[in-house]
């Protein structure tokens, strides 16, 4: 199960950013209210952390499996809180969030399936399942938060600039 992740996690971003693809710029006009389609997630910062932070993590969980429940349910937990985050964007905004047929159809599935089978085997029990979905969910909240602080940054620099240029 834990194989299946990575092709899980890459159908998904191909389903954000290729087919039909437009994540990045609805991410960030609707979800951080920038006005810009490349900030402030960029598409070079975004390449980054898919292909070069995510996809290795996944494949390592692919090789750690079983053995290493700790490292490799929290990445379930974050597959698990992607899928949500998506349907419930769709949701709240009535409109088609860019990944959620992959979240609805993939995601969710097999981050469920995975959990129910690990702790109907005993393998994991539920405090482990709940860091798991912790992780997931502090990982999303960061997320957002943190280019949120990066946009009220630069708007305050731009609204001090603005101010020393007409006191000028």
């Amino acid at each position: 199960m834990f194989w299946a992740a990575l092709p899980a996690l890459m159908l998904h971003q191909f389903e954000e950013y290729v087919f039909p693809g437009g994540f990045l710029p609805w991410f960030n006009k609707e979800v951080f209210r920038s006005g810009s389609e490349t900030s402030p997630i960029s598409p070079k910062f975004a390449l980054i952390l898919n292909i070069f932070v995510g996809w290795p993590v996944f494949a390592l969980v692919g090789f750690l499996g079983l053995d290493h429940t700790w490292y490799t349910m929290p990445a379930m937990g974050i597959l698990f809180v992607n899928a949500w985050f998506h349907i419930a964007l769709s949701i709240s905004s009535a409109r088609y969030s860019p990944g959620t047929f992959t979240s609805i159809m993939v995601l969710l599935p097999l981050s469920l399936y995975t959990f129910y089978y690990y702790v109907m085997t005993w393998e994991i029990g539920f405090r482990q399942l709940f860091i798991a979905v912790t992780t997931g969910l502090v990982l999303h909240v960061l997320m957002l938060t943190i280019p949120r602080e990066l946009i009220h940054a630069r708007e305050k620099r731009q609204e001090r600039q603005q101010t020393s240029d007409n006191n000028s």
